[in-house]
């Protein structure tokens, strides 16, 4: 009997135990659904649930990135995705589409996973967009999807110091890519799966520490139907 009430006793702090382990090891929503616009958070739309943005080096052949897809057992493996090239871009992008509709924290999971993977540079949230056009208005697809770049822009106070600039891309192990040719104030940075953030957050934080004038991030658009 004693062991019986002792049991009773027990079982709300063993229960609350199993409660607690489990909530520890369920990855959280890592998902940032704003950009910083002329000083203020600008909404940028909800989490698509059914696709994300996977990037690889234009080093890998296309066979090769298409042989690495089709390993991943989250992805529809039916659907008929495109591998986007540009000339000045050092990834390949492809927009994937997922074998069902997922939670934030499910595609957490997911990113997470997929870039501790070697061709992987690095794998984005994709956000719902109903407009499906081009920048001159033309229709691109039935069904198009935003996401963002490695790339983001900083503007900084003072072009001739640098200061500000070399130290917080040193504290977030980001990349300077460039200085803007005709707007001097203006420098492109990479963010990479090594960074302390993907770049639409680190374009977020460069603004946040109140050292730069702007920050933006580079965001694009895909049709995926």
């Amino acid at each position: 009997m004693k062991k019986y009430f002792l049991l009773l006793i027990l079982m709300p702090f063993l229960f609350a135990s199993c409660v607690d382990e489990n909530e520890s090891l369920q990855t959280s929503c890592n998902y940032t659904d704003f950009k910083y616009y002329n000083g203020s958070e600008d909404y940028l739309g909800e989490l698509s649930g059914n696709y994300v943005l996977l990037a690889c080096d234009t080093t890998y052949t296309d066979d090769e990135i298409q042989n690495f897809i089709s390993t991943l057992s989250d992805f529809d493996q039916d659907y008929n995705y495109t591998i986007y090239a540009q000339p000045s871009y050092k990834y390949k992008e492809i927009p994937l589409k997922l074998n069902s509709s997922k939670s934030c924290e499910e595609i957490t999971t997911i990113i997470s996973a997929i870039q501790e993977r070697s061709l992987v540079s690095y794998v984005h949230y994709t956000i719902q967009s109903d407009n499906c056009q081009n920048l001159i208005w033309e229709p691109i697809g039935n069904r198009c999807v935003n996401s963002y770049s490695s790339l983001f822009y900083v503007k900084v106070m003072d072009e001739t110091d640098l200061t500000a600039l070399k130290r917080v891309i040193a504290e977030t192990n980001t990349e300077l890519v460039k200085q803007n040719e005709f707007m001097e104030k203006w420098f492109t940075l990479r963010a990479t799966k090594h960074s302390k953030g993907d770049a639409l957050k680190m374009a977020n934080h460069f603004f946040e520490t109140g050292l730069f004038e702007s920050s933006e991030p580079d965001i694009t658009k895909y049709p995926v139907e």
